[in-house]
């Protein structure tokens, strides 16, 4: 039987970084990120439900979601951002449960879901590692790698739950305000700890 551990982290925190490690060692990852882009594809039912909630003017002219006019909407109302989560939740919770499936046959499976503990995915997984870092190195990586302001980057930070929120839920945290080898030597203790290979 497979061990699903999710794993999570802030935004801009160094997930992505330890999730290309893990798939680097022939871990599978479902990558909910990509699965959102997916059901939120052009002539997709879950863009549908999205345009029927916001609107077409959340449409490029070829069709396609405009993803940075949507994040300025949901980023700056929080009843907005649940409205999203609560609209297209459904098709991505069900492609994340069917790729899981699909990956039985393995002894781990790592679900790489920024919003883990927001979305309720938690419930997916038998295990939560978090990936963690500095408020002051959030903030710039975040500024740095999306080109937004300091009012922009704090708005998205917010909108998740607060990094020391998600620690505590967590069963693992990965430090990631050092090194990339100091990062990887964590996800290294980490994977020799798991009790399934």
């Amino acid at each position: 039987m497979s061990k699903i551990v999710g794993l999570t982290g802030g935004i801009a925190t160094g997930k992505s970084l330890v999730s290309s490690f893990l798939n680097q060692q022939e871990i599978p990852v479902v990558d909910a990120d990509q699965i959102t882009r997916q059901v939120e594809a052009k002539d997709t039912p879950g863009l549908d439900a999205i345009v029927t909630e916001f609107g077409v003017s959340i449409l490029q002219s070829d069709g396609q979601l405009n993803r940075q006019l949507l994040g300025q909407i949901v980023f700056s109302d929080v009843e907005k951002l649940r409205l999203l989560v609560r609209t297209i939740d459904p098709f991505i919770r069900s492609q994340i449960t069917k790729e899981i499936r699909n990956l039985a046959s393995h002894p781990l499976i790592v679900l790489d879901a920024p919003t883990l503990f927001e979305s309720g995915y938690q419930q997916l997984v038998d295990e939560v590692l978090m990936v963690s870092c500095t408020a002051n190195i959030q903030l710039q990586r975040l500024m740095s790698r999306n080109q937004l302001s300091i009012t922009q980057a704090n708005q998205r930070i917010k909108a998740q739950w607060p990094i020391e929120i998600k620690q505590l839920l967590a069963d693992y945290v990965i430090y990631n305000s050092d090194t990339k080898d100091k990062t990887y030597q964590q996800v290294v203790d980490w994977l020799n700890e798991q009790q399934v290979f």
